[in-house]
């Protein structure tokens, strides 16, 4: 039972092969960070990849510098920081997709609910004092959409709020945030 739960558990992005001494899985995100240094079957762009005399090939990164054993790798290591300088890029530009994306869940969410600062409408913009659109929302009404998912996940074991309702102060006004026991 306690093996089923932990196959649903994982990740297909995670690495996963157990250590051989330590018989943990390896945690190498593959989605973020490429195959895996570690356990690739092939030689990866920064591997060394000299062919040893016992089968296998040489895993030595050549992003730390060129191989100690292998000294005639000096093309490959300059290969390698090439490659290395693509897939920084690379990964970059996937963490900012990710952020847009979170914003834009974000923005989403938020438009879905009234504020309690300026009094906006929901599928409405916030204004300012003066009267005049804002290009933000007000953090009060970012903290009610949180709060509000939250709320439709689990009950408050603080407050006594039931799945669905908001959190509430001990004078019964709802809660700027979420209580800590939900």
């Amino acid at each position: 039972m306690f093996a089923q739960a932990g196959e649903a558990a994982r990740s297909d992005d995670v690495c996963g092969v157990l250590g051989r001494t330590t018989y943990r899985p390896c945690r190498h995100n593959t989605r973020l960070y490429g195959p895996c240094p570690h356990h690739c079957e092939t030689p990866l762009p920064f591997h060394c990849a000299t062919e040893r005399k016992k089968g296998g090939w040489c895993r030595w990164d050549l992003r730390k510098g060129i191989c100690g054993h292998h000294p005639d790798s000096y093309d490959e290591y300059v290969a390698a920081i090439r490659a290395e300088e693509e897939g920084k890029l690379r990964r970059q530009a996937v963490r900012e997709q990710e952020l847009r994306k979170l914003a834009e869940r974000r923005r989403a969410g938020t438009l879905g609910v009234a504020c309690p600062y300026c009094d906006a409408q929901p599928g409405g913009s916030c204004v300012r004092r003066s009267g005049e659109e804002q290009p933000k929302f007000h953090s009060a009404r970012e903290n009610l959409w949180l709060h509000a998912e939250t709320a439709n996940t689990a009950a408050c074991s603080y407050c006594e709020a039931a799945v669905g309702e908001l959190c509430r102060t001990s004078s019964g006004k709802i809660a700027d945030q979420v209580h800590a026991g939900r």
